[in-house]
């Protein structure tokens, strides 16, 4: 059975369960990049990183806060974008291994007013509670069951067959949390320079892109470098 067949079956499952499943079928799409290695879960960086500002990151400013004492690292996406989808695997792997005080988070970035829909969906998703059941399912019901939910309506069908209320979704899909969520995200964008995604940033004043670190998954030993360097800085 083929990786798409393989989740096209399994229905309704866990957020570990769909990792699971991604995680199998795109490990070998990872390995021969020479950049990192998947091994038990685990993701490291095949070579010590030297960070060089405006080369593989730059230093950004957002208003983007990370809590007090901790290092917020946030992957910035979009539903619709295949890259995100496929870097999944590796960014599960390498969020199991990052240190305790650093908070990660998917965020996702609404670049074109297309992105505003399913960003909307992410955010109704995030602030109902729902989101570690749904994030990785919207993207595999777009990216290997080739849904193309773009209307509001498709949206809350979508999360509803993904076993939410639908009336609850729509509710707060068009409250004004979501809403300011959104223009919250634009904001952050703007200010970063974001011009695609995924992107990595970090404690809203490090953005890693692909483009820089040189692969999308390159992202990762960079931004492992970036928070060893934080965590150094904090100790000062």
């Amino acid at each position: 059975m083929g990786f798409a067949m393989a989740i096209l079956n399994t229905g309704a499952m866990t957020w570990s369960g769909w990792m699971r499943v991604v995680f199998l079928g795109l490990t070998l799409s990872l390995a021969p990049l020479g950049v990192l290695h998947a091994a038990d879960g685990v993701v490291t960086p095949t070579a010590p990183v030297k960070l060089q500002e405006n080369v593989n990151y730059r230093v950004v400013i957002t208003d983007e806060v990370a809590p007090k004492g901790k290092i917020l690292v946030q992957e910035l996406f979009w539903y619709g974008c295949p890259h995100c989808f496929h870097l999944e695997p590796a960014i599960d792997a390498w969020r199991k291994t990052l240190p305790a005080n650093v908070d990660y988070e998917p965020y996702a970035l609404p670049l074109t007013p297309a992105w505003v829909p399913l960003t909307k969906a992410f955010f109704a998703a995030k602030l109902m509670g729902v989101l570690p059941q749904t994030h990785l399912q919207v993207f595999a019901d777009i990216h290997v069951k080739n849904m193309r939910p773009n209307t509001p309506e498709q949206i809350a069908d979508m999360y509803a067959d993904l076993g939410v209320n639908r009336a609850q979704f729509v509710q707060m899909y068009n409250s004004f949390g979501v809403d300011n969520a959104v223009r919250q995200a634009q904001a952050v964008g703007q200010d970063a320079g974001v011009t695609g995604v995924p992107a990595l940033l970090i404690n809203g004043k490090y953005l890693v892109t692909g483009d820089m670190a040189g692969s999308n998954e390159a992202m990762l030993p960079i931004a492992s470098a970036l928070i060893a360097k934080i965590t150094a800085d904090q100790k000062k």
